[in-house]
């Protein structure tokens, strides 16, 4: 073994240089604490020290990987080269995996054989999301995944899956998708606009024909980054912009592909419904049952079609497409003691699949009651319900009770109408018998339970005080007492740091109002459009009596419709009352209700009447 072959096992980070490889070395020393390994010769002298090195020689994973819908059949996925440490080889491409719900990751490529970073997967369902993980492959094998992106197909209005690389010191290379949907018209061209800000975007730098979907800028700072997005010129118009791509052009900066790789899922019929099963219900239903498809062609089973064949007859349609994902079918109205013979095929976008299984069954008279079950009741109160048979073709039933019925429980013998009330001797108990069918020489019989509560004569418990709601938290550790707790709440509401660090770090409050021991104001109720006059809302509750018992019924919270809207509720003015006044009137008044009240006084007789 050479000292190179030796090196590369220990994954010590430089190579022995080809003088050294005369010299025999007789010891090596990993020095675990320095992370040093000492070579030494036959004289115990110490040759070299290497720094070593335990990273992996299989590659980090990807990063930032990003999933985007290109139409309402395929989605690109974007993401960035893994940073490659001293002992790892140069990537040589990457596994694509994609899952779709809760199923296991299939491999769309084992080795996109490409160190091209974007992927686009076709040939999709816009109904399903799909998500997606990326490794990346060296030759010494493949890395871990990465984080993983969901997406569901759909058509797009802007350009989408813009891609920047920087592919020498001073240009950057921009490629991107067209938009699936331009409303009937064709694209005339592509303007890049630089990015400054979220939202905020430059003068056009750069511009593209219609059928060219890349470009590359030049003359721009090295070691600056740069971020772009790309927008489409449709008619007389343009469409929003798409993505931002961002990019740094390096002095180690080197041209690499841009064609994203791809695959088409192909989409099928279905394979076939498996375990269909035929059950005779009655003397005139048969009951079907199957499993949907192994395989639904990655298209989703939106029905089945269902055949039958009576007797000795030919095959004919029972339903073309029961536009349904139910796994199960009742067939009715069927001749008593005929043969029917089914077979069930699955549906999808393409078409339908081949036949399930054939499975035949036939329909005759079965005396069966129905399941009872366990019930319950109180002293005092009526029980009462029909026993019913599965064959409700049946007729001549007769019913009774058996095996130790409660006193003073009938059932009609005819109709099968169940009624008893216990008494009050009669509770506390549970009581189990039997409730009986007959029809000619056949019988059937069910066990029923039914549980008799204790409820007559007992004393009504004394309820218990409900307590105060509390608040298990209690103040917030920060909070000074000393202090207006409203000051917290504007600091939360008026600095960003401020409320970031709360919500970081107090996260067991639902909200800073309970932080700081406040009620949290209501705000309006979730039926006022702020677009409107709050007063209408007022008058309709004042006018409409509707309106006001609907508002009164579902929005009991609400003090008031006012505070509902966000009105202050107006102030009533009490009528003034006037304090009587109490004292001695003068002549020719008197006193009344507290006020001295000019009365009628009869006038005196002339002189000359006393004569």
């Amino acid at each position: 073994m050479n000292i190179c072959t030796l090196n590369r096992i220990l994954s010590i980070s430089l190579c022995f240089s080809l003088s050294l490889l005369i010299v025999v070395a007789s010891g090596l020393t990993l020095d675990i604490k320095n992370n040093l390994l000492y070579v030494a010769d036959t004289d115990n002298n110490i040759l070299e020290a290497f720094a070593s090195n335990s990273t992996s020689f299989t590659p980090s994973s990807p990063k930032n990987l990003k999933t985007s819908p290109i139409s309402p059949t395929s989605v690109i996925l974007i993401w960035d080269e893994p940073i490659l440490s001293k002992n790892m080889t140069s990537i040589t491409g990457y596994k694509i995996e994609y899952k779709i719900g809760s199923a296991s990751y299939i491999a769309i490529t084992a080795d996109t054989k490409s160190v091209t970073t974007s992927f686009i997967h076709q040939g999709l369902d816009s109904s399903k999301t799909y998500t997606y993980q990326v490794s990346a492959i060296n030759s010494n094998g493949t890395g871990n995944p990465s984080s993983s992106s969901s997406v569901k197909p759909a058509a797009t209005t802007v350009p989408g899956g813009l891609t920047a690389t920087a592919i020498n010191p001073t240009q950057i290379r921009l490629s991107w998708q067209p938009p699936s949907n331009t409303f009937g018209q064709s694209i005339s061209g592509y303007e890049i606009k630089p990015v400054f800000a979220t939202d905020v975007y430059g003068d056009t730098v750069g511009s593209t024909n219609g059928k060219t979907t890349s470009y590359i800028l030049s003359n721009l700072v090295t070691d600056k980054k740069y971020s772009f997005v790309v927008v489409a010129n449709i008619g007389y118009g343009s469409t929003g912009p798409s993505n931002t791509a961002s990019a740094t052009p390096l002095i180690s900066s080197v041209d690499v592909p841009v064609t994203p790789s791809s695959t088409i899922t192909t989409i099928t019929i279905p394979t076939s419904p498996i375990k269909l099963t035929a059950t005779s219900i009655s003397s005139t239903q048969i009951n079907l049952s199957w499993n949907p498809s192994p395989s639904d062609g990655n298209s989703p089973i939106t029905g089945y079609k269902i055949e039958v064949k009576k007797d000795s007859g030919s095959n004919s349609t029972l339903v073309a497409d029961t536009k349904s994902t139910a796994t199960t079918y009742s067939h009715t109205g069927l001749i008593t003691n005929s043969k029917y013979t089914y077979k069930v095929y699955a549906i999808n976008s393409v078409g339908t699949s081949t036949a399930s299984n054939e499975v035949t069954a036939t329909p005759v008279a079965t005396l069966k009651l129905n399941p009872l079950g366990k019930l319950s009741i109180d002293e005092g109160k009526s029980l009462s319900f029909a026993v019913k048979v599965t064959d409700n073709s049946l007729h001549g039933l007769i019913f009774s009770l058996d095996k130790n019925p409660p006193f003073g429980a009938k059932i009609n013998s005819n109709t099968g109408m169940f009624t008893w009330t216990p008494t009050d001797l009669q509770g506390a108990k549970l009581y189990i018998f039997d409730i009986v069918v007959t029809l000619g020489s056949s019988t059937d019989r069910q066990s029923i339970t039914i549980t008799v509560n204790d409820v007559l004569n007992k004393p009504e418990p004394t309820p218990e005080p409900t307590p105060e709601p509390t608040s298990e938290l209690g103040i917030a550790s920060f909070v000074d007492k000393s202090k207006d707790p409203q000051s917290y709440i504007d600091r939360y509401n008026k600095e960003p740091t401020y409320k970031k660090w709360f919500d970081t770090n107090f996260p067991e409050y639902s909200s800073i109002y309970e932080a700081v021991g406040l009620d949290e104001p209501k705000g309006l109720a979730s039926f006022v459009d702020t677009t409107k006059d709050p007063q209408s809302y007022v008058n309709r509750y004042n006018k409409e009596p509707t309106y006001k018992k609907w508002f009164d019924t579902n929005f009991p919270e609400y003090s008031s419709i006012y505070e509902a809207v966000g009105l202050d509720e107006p102030k009533v003015e009490k009528p003034k009352v006037e304090t009587p006044q109490f004292g001695i009137c003068g002549t020719g008044t008197k006193l009344i209700d507290g006020v001295c009240t000019l009365i009628e006084i009869p006038k005196a007789k002339p002189w000359w009447k006393f004569w």
